[in-house]
């Protein structure tokens, strides 16, 4: 299994969901969907926040969820908070990524 910087480092754009224990039930329906629809497009990767203090700090992490899309190591956006599968498809669809 490759590392989250490895992941992130890919040409294929990489989705990464930072959640925290408590809220990520909500976020997985909606990643779920998005991995049936982008899964050849986009790598999704989750990760639980809350059991690595490094994340917060790294990643410049203030709220959570927060979506950060990369491309070759490169940050293409960012979004924070309680989103909908549209504002996602948004997102996606504003780093490059066609639906």
């Amino acid at each position: 299994m490759k590392s989250l910087v490895e992941k992130i480092r890919e040409k294929m754009p990489t989705l990464v969901v930072f959640q925290h224990t408590g809220n990520q039930d909500a976020a997985d329906v909606l990643i779920k969907e998005l991995e049936d629809k982008y899964g050849e497009r986009v790598s999704i990767v989750r990760v639980d926040a809350s059991h690595n203090g490094q994340y917060k700090e790294e990643y410049k992490l203030t709220e959570y969820p927060t979506y950060i899309i990369y491309k070759e190591g490169q940050e293409l956006m960012r979004e924070s908070g309680k989103k909908t599968i549209a504002d996602l498809e948004d997102m996606i669809a504003r780093a490059g990524v066609a639906s």
